[in-house]
Parts: structure tokens; sequence; C-alpha cells
């Protein structure tokens, strides 16, 4: 993982221009807690913030899925960035001159550099025929009737994909742009005969671009100008472009999403269009499926609170129900909005404006427990008294789920007062309910036990603690990052002799990295290291606290404990062979053993 074909100067030049801090932020949800900040890892679902970057270190660690490193690392992991196009990419942004193009060559990065060249042409294009051509007249039309503004249309670079011609297949040719590299991109389609015919794929649609965090195209969707089916159309899975991790308009909503503590997500990407033209920033849209775990955690990483706003006809509350369950797994708080019968959040803005959609659309909008107790009624007919006592049982079965007692009463108290109930008989229905499914947890849980103990004491085993040369080598190798001095001491003193694999492999590089003349700096000295499985180790010891002064003795202590360590191996042996001779009544062979055992202890005592 060594800079490569990039100067040295110019990556520490990136490393040292930005804050670590600054970086991981864009991203996620940072609150200091003594020297570091914490959030929710980006790389790893969980409720509970294990994510820790270290300002002073420049560094940053999970502990729980092991992930770590320093800034460029980071950029890497998060836009899955191979090492030139992530420092590229950091370098760009702060202007500092990078080498000549052709010294800056990454074999991973031509295909996919090519196809973002690509999707960014073909924005170009659609964006002009939009504007510039009689073949968009009837798109743009269409966008000044749905009250789209011009101001707006080239914020978001929305175009038009022509009906007919191939229009973008012959203009990407022109470019050199090869069929086969267009397809993976998701720009052309191809037929099933031999050889195939290639053609555009998107026809006959308004073209809104979608980006990934950077802010860079990286795919489309497309609504039909029409009749025709299906009304909209995005593009494929490609190496650039994963539905179930992007949401619409993220990169230009997480500044103000981050700003109000809140995101509101919308059904379509109309609504998000319309709501940011209203001055409603903080709006999202997933891509014309069900909101994924991978989006609602990118949701979660940029804030806590949520409402869902989608269209008020059933389709459109069963989408908010499932969402809504995908949302809470990732720890969110969850409202969601109810619109009017028969108005998409894109009518309610245009008809009512920014301020009547703020007031009556989102500040009314219902927690998860009212939303989920209105949206049961949709399959009752509750004039019937058999379907009210089935809709009064599956409501007590949503009451039963929730934590807080305050919760469960306050619901209980509004279901009594809406269908005139006892609310003792409720709270005594609602308790036999909560009984058995209490049980039925219990039972399932039975089931589960051996496994799951066992698997404990698995994991158990697994995270024991560490033996007293364990721990020392550890606390060597982290200060040997940290300090030169310390590192000569221990390579004149305990040379390669580590027996913990991974710290004999930091150990050997941490010679080298300064034989080589390079200064104490653990994120730099990351980049040092060529074996990716050392990654997560180095952050780990990199984001180990110490007394700001260690004693010399300290150190001494730790050397003492890795050095002795093969004496207290042999010790051991001894020992299990003189329980041997004394099980075998070999009483001169145990006498023997004793005075060897004596020696070596007696060279653990002298050993400096």
């Amino acid at each position: 993982m060594k800079g490569g074909p990039i100067p040295e100067e110019v990556i520490d030049r990136v490393r040292e221009h930005y804050d670590i801090v600054d970086v991981v932020g864009r991203y996620v949800q940072l609150k200091k807690s003594g020297r570091n900040f914490f959030g929710l890892c980006p790389f790893h679902s969980e409720k509970t913030p294990s994510f820790s970057v270290s300002p002073e270190k420049q560094m940053y660690y999970c502990f729980g899925c092991g992930a770590g490193g320093n800034v460029i690392k980071f950029v890497m992991e998060m836009e899955q960035l191979s090492f030139v196009e992530a420092v590229r990419r950091l370098a760009e942004e702060a202007s500092i001159p990078l080498p000549r193009s052709g010294m800056l060559s990454d074999p991973e990065d031509g295909p996919r550099k090519r196809m973002r060249e690509a999707l960014d042409w073909a924005c170009r294009l659609y964006h002009h025929i939009l504007l510039n051509t009689d073949q968009g007249r009837a798109a743009f039309r269409y966008l000044q009737d749905r009250g789209v503004s011009m101001e707006t249309i080239k914020e978001f670079r929305l175009g038009f994909a022509p009906s007919s011609g191939n229009v973008l297949l012959r203009f990407l040719r022109r470019k050199g742009f090869s069929e086969k590299l267009l397809e993976e991109a998701g720009l052309v389609s191809s037929s099933d005969s031999d050889p195939p015919r290639f053609f555009d794929r998107f026809r006959g649609r308004v073209m809104f671009p979608i980006h990934d965090s950077q802010g860079r195209v990286i795919a489309f969707g497309g609504r039909i100008l029409g009749d025709g089916q299906p009304k909209y159309l995005n593009s494929p899975e490609t190496p650039l472009f994963h539905k179930g991790q992007h949401l619409f308009n993220l990169h230009r909503a997480r500044r103000a999403i981050r700003k109000e503590r809140q995101a509101v997500l919308f059904e379509g990407y109309m609504d998000v269009i319309a709501a940011w033209q209203a001055g409603i920033q903080t709006g999202v849209a997933s891509l014309g499926t069900s909101l994924s775990e991978g989006q609602a955690r990118a949701i979660r990483l940029c804030a806590e609170n949520v409402v869902i706003c989608y269209d008020a006809d059933d389709a459109g509350q069963a989408a908010a129900d499932r969402g809504l369950e995908m949302l809470k797994g990732q720890g969110c708080l969850v409202k969601v909005a109810q619109m009017p019968p028969g108005m998409d959040p894109d009518d309610f803005l245009r008809k009512r404006g920014a301020e009547a959609f703020r007031e009556e659309v989102l500040a009314e909008a219902l927690p998860l427990p009212a939303f989920k107790l209105e949206y049961l009624k949709k399959g009752f007919n509750l004039q019937d008294e058999g379907e009210r006592m089935k809709y009064l049982t599956r409501a007590l079965e949503v009451i039963s789920d929730l934590s807080l007692a305050i919760e469960r009463d306050h619901y209980l108290r509004r279901l009594a007062d809406e269908f005139r109930l006892s609310l003792d008989a409720l709270k005594q229905e609602q308790q036999r309910i909560w009984r058995r499914k209490k049980e039925k947890k219990r039972d399932k849980g039975g089931a589960k036990w051996n496994t799951e103990y066992h698997d404990a004491k698995h994991m158990v085993a697994q995270r024991r603690r560490p033996s007293a040369h364990e721990e020392a080598e550890r606390q060597l190798v982290a200060l040997m990052m940290r300090d030169r001095n310390v590192a000569e001491r221990v390579r004149e003193t305990v040379g390669a002799e580590f027996h913990v694999e991974e710290y004999a492999a930091i150990v050997a590089y941490l010679y080298a990295y300064y034989a080589e003349g390079h200064p104490a700096d653990p994120s730099r000295f990351i980049h040092y290291v060529k074996d990716e499985r050392l990654m997560s180790c180095i952050s780990q010891l990199a984001m180990m606290d110490f007394p700001d002064s260690l004693s010399d003795e300290g150190v001494e202590d730790c050397i003492r404990t890795v050095r002795n360590y093969p004496l207290y191996m042999e010790m051991e042996s001894v020992k299990r062979q003189i329980e041997q001779a004394e099980r075998a009544g070999d009483i001169a062979k145990a006498v023997r053993l004793g005075a060897e055992l004596y020696r070596l202890k007696k060279r653990v005592q002298v050993r400096p």
C-alpha cells in the first residue's frame, strides 16, 4: 500500500493538509468524548457508537469491526477508491499540485475512470438536448408545467434522452468510448443477436442524474415522457452504482441534514426537487425500490431523526411502513408525514408552498407507533364489530412492543377514548398479549440455548485476556510507532524476537521504516506497510492511550517481559517434565530437572 507512483512528499502534504475529524465528519455524526470523537461506524451496522477518531493521532479505528487507518484510507474505504485515486481526489480538493497524469497511472482505475468520464459526458449531452434542441422542447415544457425553474434544472443537471436515433451511443463513440464499456456503465443495452446490436438504454425520458457522495454522476433515473412503460427506469447495477447503497440527492443534502439534525425521505425524484426549490434542502429519495439497509445506514450516519414523506395512496403508505422498520433497525427516530388524500409532496409544495408544508406536513408527522396504529386501520372495516375487535387486538400487539411504560399508557388511553372502551380492560388484554409474546420468545430462545451457549463460549475464548508477554509486546509496538528512540532501544535489546505474529511483522516494517529516515508518525507509517491484513492492527495500536510521559522503567519492564518469554516457556516445559518424572517414580531425573529449573529462574532474575 506504499505510495508507488505518487511521490512521498505529495502524500505527506495531502495528509498534513486535512484534519481527519473534518473529513470523517462529512460522512459520520461525531461527538467529542475525552480526547477523541465517536460516532456510528460507516462500515458495519451498529446502534451504539464504537467508531473512534483521534485528532491528535489523525487516525480512526472501529472497536466493533476493526476498520482503521488515516484520512487517505478512510476516503478509500468510503468511496471504494484505489490509493492513487484517493490521493488524487484529496489533492485536487486541497489544490495541491500533482505530478503529470502519466506518473499517477493506476492499473485498477482505468476502466472505472473511463466509465465516470462517459457518464459525465452523457449527463452533459442530455442536459444540452433538454435546454438547447427541438428534441428537448416537450420535456422542457413538462418540467415547466411541474413548476421546475431554470435555476433548479441547472442545479440538478436535468436532461432529456431522445426517443430514437441512438444519439448517446453515436456521441460517445465519437469520444472514443467502446460499446462494451458503455454497456458496463449502464448507458447502452445490447441485443441477443450474434454479433450483438447496441442501442441507447434510455429513450424518450426526462433524465435525473444520480450522484455519489462526491457529487460525481454514477447513474441515471429516467421518467418516460408520455404513456409508455415502465414509468421510471433506473441504470442497472454497475461497478460504480449499487442501487441499495445510494440515495438521490444525499450528496447535496448532507450538510443541511446535519445542520437541521433531520432528514426527509421522499418517494420520488420530483418530490425531492420540488422540496429543494421551495427551500427544504434536507430531502433524499430511495431509487425506485424499497429502502435498503445500506440506504438506511447512510441516512443514520447524517441524522438520527427522519421524517418519511411518501404519497398518501396505499402503495405509498405500505412503502412507508417498510421503510420505517428499516430505519428503526438502524437506530433512527422515525416519524411519518401524512399527506392529504390524492396529493403527493410535489403537488402539495406547488399548490400550498413551503411554509404550509413545514407546518402542516413535517411538523404534524406521526411518531412511529401512532402511524402504525393508523396504518393498521386500512386493513379493517371498523364499522363491523368483529373487524373492530380484530383491529384492537392487532393494535394492542403494536402497543405491547413499546419499551417505555409511559408510551404504552399513552396509546392505551388513546384507544380507550377513540373506541369508548374501559382503560382497565385494555390494559388487562395488553398484559395478556405481552405475556404470550414473552412466552413465545422464551420458547423460541430455549431451542437455541445450546447453540448460543457454545457460540458464547467460543467468543469468550476468542476474546480472552492477553497474557503478560502479549500485552508487553502490544505496548512496545504501540510505543515504537510513536517514538523512534523507543524503537531503537527495542531493536538493540529485543531485535526481531516478538512472538505474536502480527506484532513481529509490524516491527519488521518499523525497523525498515526508521532505517529509511522516516519520522515517528503512525498516520504516515500505515501507508508504508504493504500488508493489508496488518492495517486494522496498526490502527488499533495507534489509538492506544498512554500517559503523556511514560517512565523509562515502564518501557524496560515491557522489554524485560518480552525478552524473558522464551525462558518462561522453557521453565514451563521443565515443570511438566518434573511432574512426569515424579509420577513415573524416577527421582534422579526429577532432581536433575529441578536443578535445571533453578538455573533458568536465576537467569530470569539476573537478566537485564
